[in-house]
Formats: structure tokens, sequence, C-alpha cells
């Protein structure tokens, strides 16, 4: 007799709950308008149960177009979401600069190893580097741009986000993430000129993600572990704000990891449509504060909720977002690659009178 755990998973493959959800309510939550509250994924989504379901897996669904919209489109094809996310890491811009990637493996993503602009103890002056227009026709950032078209083009139904980098990440990875931050204390000018000179290429990247997708992800700098003091004013307030001013033609959505507390206004203040933080410490005080300001996507916990928890756990985080008034509810940060199907298929359906088997 098969165990439950694969009769669980083959209900979740061959199955739909009566429930449907849409991109139209997704699209009236982004303009602040009904009382949906869709479930969605805007951040990372590949899992390796998806992989194996599709037969797309890490590391070529990073750097094989058709894989990647395949591994996209397991969320909606697999759970019933009504979004695809591209890509599933945040190394493509930095790789297109000149740094040096490890490919990752099936279960853990694309990492910065090193480049040409790393020195052992010290932030160096930026070099030039390539034009703008170069920067956005070649390479993976050229191809996530070309995934982000596919899946508007072939599945309008669904809710297309693509994610990418803030300048300051990206300074970061091409400078050394420990030269970077040491470099805030010691020599903030010159890491100010890394964040100015990567600005115009993620300006132009948002522009034409903007117009290939339903929404840009935006990972910006807001964590307290690497704003202190006036550095968000300095460093991130600017050059974000440059960035959403690109987005033209889509929502955007901003996400910063970490602890927030301390600059939640201001990150609603960027120009985001939405905001995306982690909120489980004090989800209903983040509402309370940012109300009317933004619109709040999330919640749910990622490792402790959707990774190590179960599928009651994941319903009742789903619904008490939505009792507090989050417009969207989803990930607080991306999906865990080895987050369970029963998991992900809850969170889909929370809004199903049965909890998922209708």
């Amino acid at each position: 007799m098969a165990s439950d755990a694969h009769l669980d998973t083959f209900f979740i493959r061959t199955c739909r709950s009566s429930s449907v959800n849409s991109k139209d309510e997704i699209v009236a939550a982004m303009n602040g308008e009904g009382d949906a509250h869709p479930p969605a994924i805007f951040s990372q989504s590949g899992t390796v149960s998806m992989m194996d379901a599709c037969g797309c897996c890490w590391p070529d669904a990073n750097f094989d177009i058709d894989k990647m919209v395949r591994l996209a489109l397991q969320p909606s094809e697999l759970f019933g979401f009504a979004t695809a996310r591209v890509p599933f890491d945040l190394t493509a811009e930095a790789e297109r600069l000149g740094c040096e990637i490890s490919p990752g493996r099936k279960n853990s993503q694309p990492a910065a190893l090193g480049s040409p602009y790393r020195t052992p103890d010290d932030v160096m002056d930026p070099p030039d580097l390539m034009p703008v227009d170069e920067f956005v026709s070649g390479g993976r950032v050229r191809m996530h741009i070309e995934a982000a078209e596919r899946l508007s083009k072939e599945h309008p139904d669904l809710f297309v986000t693509s994610g990418m980098a803030g300048p300051m990440l990206v300074a970061s990875l091409l400078t050394g993430m420990e030269n970077f931050l040491m470099g805030l204390l010691m020599c903030p000018d010159r890491c100010l000129e890394w964040v100015k000179r990567m600005t115009p290429y993620q300006c132009a990247y948002a522009e034409a993600l903007s117009a290939a997708s339903d929404n840009v992800f935006i990972i910006t700098e807001g964590s307290e572990d690497t704003q202190t003091g006036g550095t968000f004013d300095t460093f991130v307030r600017p050059y974000q704000t440059r960035i959403h001013s690109s987005i033209k033609e889509s929502f955007s959505t901003v996400h910063s990891c970490g602890e927030t507390g301390g600059v939640l206004e201001d990150l609603a203040s960027l120009g985001g449509t939405a905001l995306s933080v982690e909120t489980s410490g004090d989800p209903q005080g983040i509402f309370d504060r940012l109300s009317g300001k933004t619109v709040l996507v999330g919640g749910v916990q990622p490792v402790r909720c959707l990774l190590q928890g179960t599928p009651d756990g994941v319903r009742a985080s789903a619904r008490r977002y939505a009792e507090i008034g989050y417009p969207v509810i989803m990930p607080e940060c991306g999906v865990p690659p080895m987050t369970p199907d029963e998991n992900l298929y809850v969170l889909a359906h929370y809004r199903d009178r049965a909890g998922g088997r209708a």
C-alpha cells in the first residue's frame, strides 16, 4: 500500500480544488482594490520536487531559457498559483559585469566566487565597464528578460514577476561582500561611487523587465545588519528611487531581508507598488505602521513554516495574514529548495473551506 506522503503528492499533482486563484485578483490587490487576499509567489520559486516533476533542474535551469521557463511554470501547474517568477538567483547582473559564478547544484543557487575588481583587504576605485545598452543585450541578463517575455506572451493568465538585485548588492558582489561592508566604514566615498556606477545598469534592467512582466521584484538593502546611522539615505534611497522611476509598464515590489523595523517607512517610500519584508516578529504592528502607505505582501515564513512546518501550520499562517489585512499572501522571502509539495499546495489553496481537500 502506498505511503500517506506518496498519496498526498499524488493528490496534489492530479487534483485541483474547487476554488480558483486568478491573476485578476492579484492585479486588484496590487492596485489596493478588493479583499480576496490571493496567494502568490513573487520570490524565488524553484524546489527540488518541482524540478523532478518537470525534468528541468538546477543548475541547468539557471542557464538554459527553455528549462528556466518550464520550471517557472511549476507553481501554477502543480499547485494552482496564478503566478510565475524568473529567475531563481540574483547573480546575473554581477556575472554580466565580470563576476565569476559558481553554477550551484540541484538544491543550491549560483553564487559569486570572485571578480577582477576584488582586492584582498580594500575596495578599489570602480573601473570603466561596458556600456549600459551592451549590458542589457547579452548574457543571462538578456536571457531573463526574454524568459519573462515568453511567460507573459504564452501564459497571459499568469501574473509574471521578474526578480533583480539592487545596485548596492551588485556592487558588493563585484567588490567582495566583506570588503564592501568594511568599506562602508573605512572608505564610504569609494563604496558610494560603486553604487552610483551600478545604478544606470540596474535602471536599464528594471525598465526592460518592466516591459516584459507584470511585476519587478527588487532586492533592496534595508536590513539593519547593513544599514547604520544615515547609510540608508546615502547608499539606498537616491538609487533605489531612480530604479523604481524606471519601471513604467508594470508593478514593482521592494523586498528586503532581515530586520527592517528601523527603516520600514523609508522602504515604503522608495516608489514601489508593494513592500515585502520579514514580518513574523510583529505582523500586526508592521501592518498598522504601513497600512495606507504601500501594499504589504507576505508574510508566510519560508523556513520555519514552509520548509519545516506542517500543512495546517501553513494554512493557519496564511489565514492570519489575510485576517490582519495583507493584500497578497505569499512567502516573505525565497522558497527553500527542499520545501514539501504539500505545504506549497496548502498555501495556494489556503482559502478553501476544507483547507485544500475540497
